[in-house]
């Protein structure tokens, strides 16, 4: 694993601590003390060419959970898990009328306590209300799930929760992946109604969280709500980052990269087609 990161978890709750703080003194505070997106997932047809493809771009630390749900809804079946610095990629498969894309995202919470935290959810949509504290789960105005936890312990491998364990690479050859993954650094959701995404988002991070219109931060990552006729996406920060060195590994891969005019991101898509960034 790699263990040097500009960015500590020690920073990322010190941060946190000192986010939520500013809030409740300006009275802008959101429904719960969103301190980063702890991890995403996304569900495809063939989980194993999935996490074939993206422990080549990322996989230092990869597990597998045999027989797990990716949500309250869906059905136990085998999970991927790839971290991501701070957080982490899940990696599900779709149901029989799923088109691949995003199944869900977590919002690490400051100091989560899911029994006292869920009565300050009432007025959201709780699709399983009855789920264990452990995890809370709502919907937002434009259909996706959100998971809310504690952020993920670097030390425990990613996915333990379900039973994840890790997953060593064949013959025991450490792993050279492509790029050394520091965080989520931005997740794009595409919605069909932004004004009511955007009261949504303001409702539960915070008013003063929308630093643009319809961008949110959240804690060193961001959230970006776009209309239908975008395209989900989630970026990866990198150590390093340099655009031409990053096309030049993707074309490597097999993917197809297209660098930003000012070279800040590397965009491509997966096998699957679902929409992927690299950037510092």
């Amino acid at each position: 694993m790699f263990e040097a990161f500009a960015f500590t978890r020690r920073d990322f709750l010190a941060g946190a601590a000192w986010l939520g703080a500013a809030r409740a003194a300006r009275g802008w505070a959101g429904a719960l003390p969103v301190a980063g997106l702890d991890h995403v997932n996304i569900h495809v047809p063939d989980v194993r060419r999935s996490a074939d493809f993206y422990i080549k771009l990322f996989g230092v630390e990869v597990a597998r959970a045999p027989h797990a749900a990716a949500n309250p809804g869906s059905k136990p079946a085998e999970l991927w898990f790839i971290r991501l610095g701070q957080g982490f990629l899940a990696i599900s498969p779709t149901s029989p009328q799923e088109r691949p894309g995003i199944d869900h995202f977590c919002f690490a919470i400051e100091g989560f306590n899911g029994a006292a935290m869920k009565p300050r959810l009432t007025g959201f949509d709780q699709p399983w209300p009855d789920t264990p504290p452990g995890n809370l789960w709502i919907k937002d105005a434009g259909g996706y799930i959100v998971q809310m936890s504690a952020g993920a312990d670097r030390s425990r491998v990613p996915g333990a929760g379900v039973g994840a364990v890790l997953v060593e690479p064949p013959g025991g050859v450490k792993r050279e992946p492509a790029f050394q993954a520091t965080r989520i650094a931005q997740l794009v959701l595409i919605v069909p109604k932004l004004e009511a995404s955007a009261r949504f988002y303001r409702k539960l991070l915070g008013a003063e969280a929308e630093k643009q219109k319809r961008r949110f931060a959240v804690g060193p990552s961001e959230l970006v709500l776009r209309p239908v006729s975008g395209g989900e996406s989630f970026r990866v920060g990198v150590a390093g980052f340099d655009a031409a060195a990053a096309a030049r590994k993707l074309r490597d891969l097999g993917a197809a990269p297209q660098v930003a005019r000012d070279k800040a991101v590397v965009s491509f898509r997966d096998p699957d087609g679902i929409r992927v960034q690299i950037g510092a």
